[in-house]
């Protein structure tokens, strides 16, 4: 497949697909983004925006007949949708992939199925399963819905077996996934990249601490041992061959106290935990991605020493929507005397828990360069009357 005139697509228009069109973009591709509405921020850098409803399989048809390829920047699809564009135009990573990552139930059964270690599971799917969940899975646990669950939503803690029938039933008596509880443990992330002529490509092990359920800062290279970072990044790439990856997977994992490597989930796309990428590693997971499902030789995953920080609406909520910071795409902070930089994705409202932007930082060190992060961090919480001064 060559590059010469082709043109990518993307289900989907959030910044995922924003940055993902910028390095197609670079790389000579025309890049088509199938948009919620016409504001959504990769709107702002796509060759082409179709606004549409994905039940409007007119409007799907005529967006997959414009390109040669379709990938996808959220879980959140309905399988009808994709499969319809699937008859058009290939679709990378595999809608199988998509079918198995966005239900809890089938990704958990398909990592069972690989042998995969994951924390103790049992599934509810009626009141009469509660009670047997909660003998396989003990208490403390986590009752998780199979379906729409992202940032901590669709789930409810549950630290006595009495409390299960309630969180049930808090959850809206759907089918449910009961987890084990894991006690404070070491977070971190694997991206991975499938190409069916080039092979495989891992990026460096991520660590992750979240706040609230959402993800805060994201580091590399991982502080965890040596041999625990092997372990992950075998787990991750075994993962992607056993689904025969083209495109981007991300695995999540935990790291417990008591030494086990778990899997938490699969994010068949790029993952907020690589945004680094764009400032750190030779090639982004963004632009890996393209050159994945094009069939381009896949990139030098080299990395610096990194940090990001999401930028929540939470800092941004008493500001004017009509500043240039909801505006800009790719703002960069003009206090910043560091020379990191600072992404913002044109959104035009500030919510609680709705990620706005994000920082990176390259060091010398991991320390440093989390140093770096943080004090840019800081001085945007204490800056924010002064960011949207005129």
């Amino acid at each position: 497949m060559t590059k010469e005139k082709m043109a990518i697509g993307i289900l989907g228009a959030g910044q995922l697909a924003q940055m993902t069109c910028e390095a197609g973009r670079a790389l000579g591709f025309d890049m088509h983004v199938y948009a919620n509405h016409a504001q959504e921020p990769a709107t702002f850098v796509a060759d082409r925006t179709w606004v549409g409803d994905l039940t409007d399989y007119e409007q799907l048809q005529q967006f997959a007949e414009s390109v040669s390829v379709i990938t996808f920047d959220t879980e959140l699809l309905p399988m009808d949708a994709v499969s319809y564009v699937a008859q058009f135009a290939k679709v990378y990573p595999n809608p199988d992939i998509l079918w198995i990552a966005q239900h809890r139930e089938r990704e958990r059964l398909f990592l069972r199925d690989q042998g995969i270690t994951m924390p103790r599971i049992a599934f509810v799917h009626t009141h009469e399963d509660i009670a047997s969940a909660v003998d396989q899975v003990g208490v403390p646990a986590v009752l998780k819905t199979v379906e729409q669950g992202y940032d901590g939503k669709g789930q409810r803690k549950i630290t006595r077996p009495d409390e299960a029938i309630e969180a049930w039933e808090f959850l809206g008596r759907v089918p449910c996934v009961l987890e084990e509880w894991l006690d404070n443990p070491l977070e971190m992330s694997v991206i991975v990249a499938g190409s069916e002529a080039h092979g495989m490509a891992a990026f460096p092990v991520i660590d992750n601490e979240h706040q609230n359920h959402i993800l805060h800062q994201s580091s590399v290279p991982s502080q965890l041992p040596v041999e625990i970072q092997s372990r992950a990044e075998q787990i991750a790439i075994f993962i992607a061959h056993s689904l025969h990856l083209i495109g981007l997977l991300t695995i999540e994992m935990f790291y417990t106290k008591d030494g086990r490597v778990l899997v938490n989930e699969l994010a068949p796309r790029p993952h907020n935990s690589g945004h680094h990428t764009q400032l750190s590693t030779v090639t982004s997971q963004f632009e890996q991605l393209i050159r994945a499902i094009t069939g381009l030789e896949l990139g030098d995953v080299t990395t610096k020493p990194a940090a990001m920080i999401n930028l929540l609406g939470d800092l941004f909520l008493q500001q004017s929507t009509s500043h240039p910071i909801y505006q800009h795409v790719g703002f960069v902070d003009p206090h910043d005397k560091e020379e990191q930089n600072v992404f913002f994705y044109g959104k035009q409202e500030a919510r609680v828990g709705r990620k706005l932007g994000h920082i990176i930082a390259v060091g010398e060190n991991v320390q440093d360069a989390t140093a770096k992060a943080q004090r840019i961090y800081a001085g945007y919480v204490l800056r924010e009357d002064d960011v949207c001064r005129d």
